[in-house]
């Protein structure tokens, strides 16, 4: 095996943390390479393109409170388009349909008010739980011995509320809450800054689509991007020296940022064997099953009924729809989403099973127009063989606070990025851009206290 190359820092992924760490590293002057795995950049972010549009199957959303985003969208000078909200919402809960204005919840005035104070003492709770490490708190180590579901089982006093909170929660997650601490959930929405600020995440996004900004960082980083470079060894012996190898080549460098899901990182091989905490944390990280489909039509004909395109569905295969259509309302898109057990089951039939049932569902909500769609798009995440699922990690009770530290600790020279170890809007695009802040910090500060 011949050595490649010798850099400063090799980046183990290019999806939008890996890209903005060496962004950040370009700016400070250290050499890098970029290796990945797949042929393209982005990551779990990837879009398709009509009638120069773009067209999410990964991750899409942005909130006007993510500011890392809004400013590489300005410096790009990309596009965006505002989430139509104006008309009716459908929500589907235990087989009953209803529809309502804007996106107040369908139940009686005792589970609203139910939902009312869960989400007070929600955003109370999270103003005293530490933003960084939250399982060394005791509120957080409380937290964490319990599921979320316990915590609503305890926390809420109607049926009605607990069957709204959990409908829009196990969307959110895309898995039960039951599987889920309640420290997961809780330093989720920290992260955030409160219940309604995620609960308003869906504002905007990328008129060419999300994969369209990868496109642009990328296109400034190409000449240091290896593309098809699955990395499968890394070695390390000292702080200051680590060996890298994809196939029959190596890369030679003083650091390393990882910045792939942890369930992937399990892919590669370390010498030495990473901590136990750290494998333990990798174990414990497998993605939900997600799935994502975009239906075209020739105009958003829910909109001439008064409706927003949102359905909330807690009976499947459909858990969650919005409006994706361009604001010239040319054509119209609905962007589904498919996530745990209904994800699970769909994945194991056929492509055109999938269609068909997903027609048939849309029928059922909106009408007959829904049936004949002018395209059909779909991604499988758990099929993604660099992804197995999504939209993120969620860990169940023990395991933060048993191995939360691993997320961010480097080892070694070792250092790791990702959405995951996010502190502000974890598991959203925001956060991987300020994952990728914080290691390419770390790895700044380590090479510079050396000199």
């Amino acid at each position: 095996m011949n050595a490649h190359r010798e850099v400063e820092v090799i980046i183990i992924g290019a999806g939008l943390s890996g890209l903005t760490a060496a962004y950040e590293l370009k700016k400070q002057n250290i050499s890098f390479t970029i290796l990945e795995a797949r042929p393209r950049a982005g990551g779990r972010i990837y879009s398709l393109k009509e009638d120069r549009f773009g067209l999410d199957l990964g991750a899409q959303w942005i909130s006007t409170h993510h500011e890392r985003m809004k400013q590489l969208i300005a410096e790009f000078n990309l596009e965006t388009i505002s989430t139509s909200q104006k008309g009716r919402t459908i929500y589907e809960q235990r087989g009953r349909v209803k529809e309502v204005n804007g996106f107040l919840p369908p139940v009686s005035r005792l589970a609203l008010m139910d939902l009312f104070r869960v989400k007070r003492k929600i955003n109370h709770m999270i103003k005293q739980l530490p933003g960084e490490a939250p399982w060394n708190s005791e509120l957080g180590k409380s937290l964490d011995r319990i599921t979320m579901q316990d915590y609503v089982n305890t926390s809420m006093f109607t049926d009605e509320g607990k069957i709204h909170f959990t409908l829009l929660a196990e969307e959110e997650l895309s898995t039960k809450m039951y599987y889920v601490s309640a420290l997961d959930v809780f330093w989720f929405l920290k992260s955030a800054g409160s219940v309604n600020k995620l609960l308003s995440a869906e504002q905007f996004w990328i008129r060419a689509g999300a994969s369209s900004l990868v496109e642009c960082m990328a296109e400034r980083l190409k000449d240091h991007i290896e593309y098809e470079r699955p990395v499968e060894e890394v070695k390390y012996e000292t702080c200051d020296e680590v060996i890298v190898s994809s196939a029959e080549e190596q890369w030679k460098a003083k650091k390393v940022i990882i910045t792939v899901p942890p369930n992937i990182t399990e892919n590669i091989t370390f010498h030495p064997e990473l901590p136990g905490v750290r494998t333990e944390l990798q174990k414990e990280s497998s993605f939900p099953y997600v799935m994502k489909m975009v239906v075209v039509y020739d105009e958003p004909f829910w909109r001439e009924v008064g409706l927003n395109g949102s359905l909330f569905s807690d009976q499947g295969p459909i858990s969650l729809t919005m409006d994706s259509s361009p604001e010239h309302q040319r054509f119209g898109v609905l962007t589904i989403l498919v996530g745990g057990e209904n994800a699970q089951i769909y994945s194991k039939m056929g492509r055109e099973y999938r269609r068909t049932e997903t027609i048939k569902t849309l029928v059922r909500f909106f009408g007959e127009k829904a049936g004949t769609p002018t395209h059909f798009f779909e991604k499988d995440w758990s099929e993604d063989k660099w992804t197995r699922g999504g939209y993120g990690s969620h860990f169940p009770p023990g395991t933060l606070t048993k191995c939360g530290s691993a997320l961010t600790e480097p080892v070694g020279p070792i250092h790791w990025a990702g959405s995951e170890t996010a502190t502000e809007w974890r598991l959203y695009m925001e956060g991987a851009v300020q994952s990728g802040q914080r290691a390419a910090e770390e790895v700044r500060h380590a090479l510079h206290s050396k000199q």
